[in-house]
């Protein structure tokens, strides 16, 4: 039978609450996924849970050893501020629309309360205890993780684009299934016209936005043809000949007609932003916090590992435990019928 509670140094943790904080995720990755690719999200998500479990109890109690005299009434203090501003921000000031959000997701306030309360505890022992061990980086070290990773931080250049799409499909017989020559050689020449006087418009100093809002069939014409950044791995394969020509740009150019089989283009390069060498010295306030969260949490994780070796948790084998956390986030989503 599969073991129904956790207990991590005394403290008793059930299978039912371990996916409560994470409902939202759940029901997610439900509508999403297949069921094959379903239940192996939630194994694996369900054993990172439970690591992170048995880690957040652990630094814990470790913390409220630690815990100054006099701190209970700072924290719940903070606490209280956290619940305001979340009400405050998602629920219009009324808390009762927020109690009613937790009790949806199988929670309660008292329950948000006294896990905020533990993030508040822990992450001020962290900032006591592990903090100050960080040594600080030497110049060489952080010289050799830029030359290590120089790549992540080349920029390469970047043109934001808006376009006027004129679709052939458009002026094809609408209760025609497989046009004939001279239906499709119409609709073509249609479309040419139309494209045509859109950029006649243009070159007479007409704003591209108005023009677009006219003469385009695009989901963005509404918005006068606009874009933002794009790539040619970012756009649908109809589209790469555009921003083919897009790349050809500079800020402020508008293409000549680009002509496919399906659509006729006109492209303008709102803005270009040029590509981007990595230099040493701008990017060393980066290299420096990316040095910091890594020593950080390595030093989290070592100390996770010492508590853990004299910590008593049980049952010891896990998978007992695991297979129920499994089960339950299982028929939560079944239950709810996400």
């Amino acid at each position: 039978m599969a073991a129904s509670r956790l207990t991590v140094g005394g403290e008793k943790v059930e299978a039912a609450d371990l996916w409560s904080e994470h409902r939202e995720e759940l029901e997610s990755k439900h509508k999403e996924l297949s069921p094959q690719q379903f239940r192996v999200f939630v194994a694996d998500r369900s054993a990172q849970l439970i690591t992170d479990k048995i880690a957040e109890t652990l630094l814990y109690q470790r913390a409220k050893l630690r815990m100054p005299e006099g701190m209970n009434k700072k924290i719940d203090e903070y606490t209280d501020s956290d619940i305001r501003k979340t009400v405050t921000a998602d629920y219009g000031g009324v808390q009762r629309r927020y109690e009613k959000a937790l009790e949806k997701q199988g929670r309660s306030l008292d329950a948000v309360r006294e896990q905020l309360r533990r993030q508040i505890i822990i992450s001020s022992f962290l900032e006591a205890e592990v903090r100050p061990k960080v040594a600080e980086p030497t110049r060489a070290g952080l010289y050799e993780a830029f030359q290590n990773n120089i790549e992540a931080w080349r920029r390469p250049a970047r043109r934001s684009m808006s376009l006027i799409d004129v679709r052939v499909g458009e002026f094809m017989p609408k209760d025609v299934v497989a046009p004939t020559r001279e239906q499709s050689d119409a609709a073509k020449a249609e479309a040419r016209g139309k494209i045509e006087a859109a950029r006649s418009e243009l070159r007479a100093g007409a704003a591209f936005a108005e023009v677009a809002r006219k003469y385009s069939h695009g989901l963005h014409a509404e918005d006068g043809g606009q874009w933002g950044w794009v790539t040619k791995e970012g756009v649908r394969d109809r589209f790469v000949p555009a921003v083919e020509a897009l790349d050809k740009l500079e800020a402020g150019q508008i293409s000549n007609i680009v002509e496919t089989a399906d659509d006729l283009f006109l492209v303008r390069c709102d803005e270009l932003q040029p590509e981007v060498e990595p230099d040493f010295q701008s990017v060393q306030p980066e290299l420096k916090e990316l040095y910091f969260r890594r020593e950080y949490n390595r030093l989290i994780v070592e100390l996770v590992a010492e508590l853990r070796k004299n910590a008593r948790v049980e049952p010891e084998d896990l998978s007992s435990f695991h297979a129920l956390v499994v089960q339950e986030a299982l028929a939560s989503v079944v239950a709810t019928g996400g």
